[in-house]
């Protein structure tokens, strides 16, 4: 058994949005200022160990109040902190809904639940980053497309090295108009973009080893059903009702195997046109050439090999030309830091990840 992506990491809960519809008879009785104080009492809230955990979002004077709860600060104060139970998502849901019940206008109302999202970290090895995996992205990217036609993923990336830190599938061509959505991210540099000094970098990478390797695979939903009282959404169980559905369809959109085997068979016979096409016209071919020539088109050194087969009956000439591949995209793994050796091997490591992530 292969060594080379030594896996751990799970599932999470994350944030969610609600909103909060105030009871008509109380809104009645409430002037400008008492809906106005409503954002400021939620976003005030506070854990036991003093961590402020609700975002307001949204008062409105027809009495709509749009919140986003974050389950990691309720406990911790930061996102890198891991909600991993539905216990511990019930501590946060109970805690807010007493904390409604004690407002006035807040104790009758009802809440909807708009927004639900589920991350699965997946820790990288030590000798990558999260540029690394570029080729595993693009296969993604092959994936969801094929599973959600006329769709156009994102990625998001830092100029000055030009590399992706945060990529995003979503079902839309506007990402504002999605209704479900993968996001990929460094969840290390995320959090470093949000604040932090020196010294509050180190805190955080002593208490949470490994942060640095953190690879952030969010499922995202825009969520319709029936409206919770305040009781209700105390006691409702989030994470056993949508953890398993968000793994499937992270499992479904861009880890289906059987799809990725099916577009590693086109992109070798894709490279095979090439291949011929470039031992055809050129005078003098050789394999180190053709790969920096088509680098952006050669996903795993699988696929090329795959295309190599195809391409020569003949054994030895076989033989000579998966050396010559070989060398040349290890030499490019190397110096660019990318996976290409292993890009499968990869993908089913990320697969085995999410499968096996633990849920209470």
């Amino acid at each position: 058994e292969s060594t080379l992506f030594k896996f751990k990491g799970g599932i999470e809960m994350d944030t969610i949005q609600i909103s909060i519809k105030l009871n008509e008879k109380r809104l009645e009785k409430a002037s400008y200022n008492d809906i106005n104080h409503i954002g400021t009492y939620i976003a005030n809230l506070e854990s036991p160990d003093g961590y402020k955990y609700c975002d307001c979002l949204e008062v409105s004077r027809v009495g709509n109040i749009v919140v986003k709860i974050s389950y990691p600060r309720y406990f911790k104060g930061i996102n890198a902190y891991l909600v991993t139970s539905s216990k511990q998502c019930q501590i946060v849901q109970n805690d807010f809904s007493y904390e409604l019940s004690k407002h006035e206008l807040l104790r009758g109302a009802e809440i909807s639940l708009n927004r639900v999202d589920i991350p699965f970290t997946y820790i990288m090895n030590r000798d990558y980053e999260f540029y690394s995996f570029k080729k595993v992205y693009q296969i993604f990217n092959f994936v969801y497309q094929r599973k959600n036609v006329r769709v156009d993923p994102k990625a998001y990336v830092d100029i000055a090295e030009f590399k992706a830190e945060t990529l995003i599938y979503a079902n839309a061509k506007s990402l504002g108009g999605y209704n479900s959505k993968i996001t990929i991210y460094n969840q290390y540099k995320n959090l470093m973009a949000k604040t932090f000094n020196d010294i509050e970098v180190n805190n955080l990478l002593r208490e949470y080893k490994g942060l640095k390797y953190r690879m952030r695979i969010e499922v995202s939903k825009r969520i319709q059903r029936k409206e919770f009282t305040v009781k209700e959404f105390g006691i409702f169980d989030i994470f056993g009702e949508y953890a398993e559905s968000f793994k499937n369809y992270i499992l479904e959109n861009i880890l289906d195997m059987e799809t990725i085997d099916k577009i590693y068979e086109e992109l070798a016979s894709g490279l095979v046109d090439k291949l011929e096409a470039h031992r055809t016209f050129s005078r003098n071919f050789n394999y180190e050439n053709f790969i920096y020539r088509e680098i952006d088109n050669i996903y795993d050194y699988e696929i090329l090999r795959r295309a190599v087969k195809k391409l020569n009956n003949n054994v030895k000439t076989r033989e000579n030309a998966i050396t010559a591949i070989r060398k040349v995209l290890l030499e490019y793994e190397r110096e660019k830091g990318i996976i290409v050796m292993n890009t499968y091997e990869a993908i089913l490591d990320i697969r085995e990840t999410i499968e096996n992530s633990f849920q209470d």
